[in-house]
């Protein structure tokens, strides 16, 4: 990990799915930066506890919050218990998601609602409830994991892609709604994440995309394009998480130029 330069000294982050993969990179660079990191899970308490461990050996401060952010009240409860912490929430990330992949033809109500309810309606009530707190204190950032959906057609994601897609629209909504005082912005990154039980491969097999091994990646015969991973998020997310409050409502594609060819 890169030396972090954004500070965050003092001030609280909830960061919803960040018991492993990359939500735990996100929470690791953010503690490394002086936030307090509260790490929300959904029935992973073995992994988001090592994930505060992880943190806290590294010097940082972290704890770890279980909670069904489909739920409107378990979301707003997560909000409270997040706030009870520490007495401050400075910074919400929407990065927790649900991901079932389907033909269209195969989706059923309850994919479509799982989709629906971790991606648009959890991050709507939680917003809610964590803007009451941020008006109060005087300031916050609300801040959104949204990925390629607006740039780029996944056939077996539908519902996915539609739910992120809201969200974005949710984020400039709520950039107007809750200003001047809490800023709100969405993170558009092509894929990053690479798990090691081959789903985000056989994702980008579905499309016909390469499998990038290295800092570059070609698409067709003529362009080659950086390779980002969840480093580059985290940077990205911390920017927006500490930058002058005059930006807000921004949507910002990492996609190392990709959606442009």
């Amino acid at each position: 990990m890169s030396e972090p330069v954004l500070r965050l000294d003092g001030a609280t982050v909830l960061i919803t799915g960040s018991a492993e993969r990359a939500g735990r990179q996100f929470a690791r660079r953010f503690a490394e930066s002086g936030a307090a990191v509260v790490v929300n899970h959904w029935k992973q308490g073995s992994a988001a506890e090592e994930t505060v461990e992880l943190i806290r050996a590294a010097g940082g401060e972290a704890t770890a919050i279980e909670a069904d952010v489909s739920d409107p009240s378990a979301a707003r409860t997560l909000v409270e218990k997040s706030v009870a912490w520490r007495g401050d929430l400075s910074v919400v990330i929407h990065n927790a998601s649900s991901l079932r992949s389907k033909e269209f033809e195969d989706v059923t109500e309850d994919d479509f609602d799982a989709s629906f309810g971790v991606n648009i309606r959890g991050p709507f009530f939680l917003s809610q409830a964590a803007a009451k707190v941020m008006r109060a204190q005087g300031h916050g950032r609300i801040i959104a994991l949204v990925g390629n959906s607006t740039s780029e057609a996944w056939p077996n994601l539908i519902p996915h892609s539609l739910s992120k897609t809201a969200l974005i629209r949710l984020m400039e909504q709520l950039a107007v709604a809750l200003s001047p005082v809490v800023q709100c912005h969405a993170v558009a990154p092509t894929q990053f994440f690479r798990s090691d039980d081959g789903t985000n491969d056989a994702l980008r097999r579905y499309r016909g995309e390469p499998l990038v091994d290295g800092d570059t990646y070609r698409v067709g015969t003529r362009y080659e394009f950086r390779n980002g991973d969840a480093d580059d998020v985290a940077e990205t997310l911390l920017y927006l998480s500490t930058c002058s409050p005059y930006l807000t409502g921004a949507v910002i594609r990492l996609d190392g130029g990709k959606a442009l060819y």
